[in-house]
């Protein structure tokens, strides 16, 4: 990263006024285990007592090690999260606890504020000491030094806070949950018919399903709730700014299938890609190839435009969590030699079209096509139903650096050679913006003269 403060891919979860709170709690958080699994943690009042949970690794390790789905209370939040290379794992696990004179709270996070580095050295001048890197202690800082009611702190805070982030904040008694006024980052609210008046927040719709959520609905950018002991409510805090809407990498890669943002499907619009990509093709292959998982949909949807038959051609280990949101280089190629296999009795002496979601670093592609290779793949022709990610993420998402990126090092046909293929080819910006068909943050695709007229027109697509 580029600052001294990390950014968080993560998932958050709360509930609020619903029994058995930490325990059902937990089950979001196993809806949402695909986007970190290097660190958890979870929160939980009975309305007298804070209590917290955290430890590095999965959810299950925590709940084998803590008390947490046996621990009484009505309102909880936690987190999931991954380790970035600079991590210090202990210190910047969430959710983070604060013991005021004011009032004792816990808060969780995901996304990034852009300014973070600059508010936390501002504090630090002050006298604030913080114990990690993470954005949830910033806004927990700038919270505890502003005067007024928790609510009035609260928006205090949100506006010297720049970039795309959701937070879920909770005191022995109320829960507040926010969502930035730029948009890139979601978080949902449903209600929960198992407990009359009781309500849950999730980083992703889907997670929600598990608890048989209703009236799931999307907090608007810039949108603050307050839920208290026989009181809501509802504030829209003012933009100074365009809303870049969803993640477009949502859509790609991070959310699960199910979900939806906006209201566009995340299973729709990767089939939409897989189509667009299809429309565009001049090769020829004996059939198509998904990387499994997220690549699947559309690489489906790529066969079946094309009439080419859609084969499984590699195995995954399903005990092997994602190598993108690996924090280390090491991590990553260990990940990936035992994640996937190629199965040559499907793909021996045979013309494949290999679809995967994306390509960052590209030594996943590159791995592939050698096992493909190993299995007897005549032809590899690489298809990616997203654009090329050419700069570093800055609204939140798990990103390299420029400098590793793929997309910012080589050509396509540099690329190519890089990676042993006999074809590259991304989707267009053009192509992936229609087949979205909504307004959605790109700005990880946004490089080359497309991006220079945008910056000069002032907008960002």
């Amino acid at each position: 990263m580029s600052r001294e403060i990390l950014q968080d891919m993560a998932g958050i979860a709360g509930l609020f006024n619903v029994p058995h709170a930490a325990a059902d709690c937990a089950l979001l958080l196993h809806g949402l285990q695909h986007r970190g699994q290097d660190g958890v943690g979870i929160a939980v009042t009975d309305g007298e007592t804070l209590r917290c949970y955290k430890r590095r690794g999965l959810l299950s390790e925590l709940l084998k090690a803590e008390p947490v789905q046996e621990s009484p209370g009505t309102a909880a939040i936690g987190q999931v999260r991954l380790r970035l290379e600079q991590d210090r794992m202990d210190e910047n696990l969430q959710p983070v606890m604060v013991r005021a004179y004011q009032g004792h709270f816990a808060i969780v996070s995901t996304g990034m504020i852009e300014n973070a580095a600059a508010l936390r050295e501002s504090m630090e001048n002050q006298g604030l000491i913080f114990q990690g890197l993470s954005d949830a202690e910033v806004i927990a800082h700038l919270i505890q030094r502003e005067s007024g009611h928790l609510f009035e702190k609260i928006t205090r805070a949100c506006r010297q806070m720049q970039g795309s982030w959701t937070f879920l904040l909770m005191t022995k008694s109320t829960l507040y949950a926010m969502r930035s006024v730029e948009g890139a980052r979601s978080l949902f609210v449903a209600d929960v018919p198992s407990a009359p008046g009781g309500k849950a927040f999730a980083t992703e719709s889907g997670a929600l399903s598990i608890l048989g959520a209703e009236h799931i609905r999307e907090l608007e950018p810039g949108e603050l709730l307050r839920f208290g002991k026989g009181s809501e409510g509802r504030w829209l805090l003012p933009a100074d700014g365009p809303c870049l809407g969803p993640c477009a990498m949502e859509y790609v890669y991070f959310s699960r299938p199910d979900s939806v943002l906006s209201g566009r499907g995340v299973l729709g619009a990767r089939k939409a890609f897989g189509r667009a990509l299809a429309q565009g093709e001049t090769e020829t292959a004996d059939m198509v190839i998904g990387v499994p998982d997220t690549a699947i949909d559309a690489a489906a949807a790529f066969a079946r435009e094309l009439n080419i038959p859609y084969e499984t051609g590699l195995i995954k280990n399903r005990y092997i969590g994602s190598t993108f949101i690996r924090p280390t280089r090491m991590q990553r190629e260990q990940g990936m030699r035992v994640r996937l296999n190629a199965i040559s009795s499907v793909v021996a002496g045979k013309e494949v079209f290999l679809v995967d979601d994306s390509i960052v670093r590209g030594s996943t592609a590159a791995r592939i096509c050698q096992l493909l290779r190993e299995a007897g793949a005549a032809k590899i022709h690489v298809r990616i139903a997203a654009p090329v990610i050419c700069t570093e993420c800055t609204k939140g998402a798990e990103s390299s650096r420029k400098e590793e990126l793929a997309g910012a090092r080589w050509t396509e046909e540099e690329l190519k050679e890089k990676i042993r293929a006999d074809s590259v080819r991304f989707l267009t910006r053009e192509e992936f913006s229609r087949a979205l068909g909504i307004r959605a943050c790109r700005a990880c695709f946004g490089c080359g003269e497309e991006t220079r007229k945008d910056e000069e027109n002032g907008r960002t697509v």
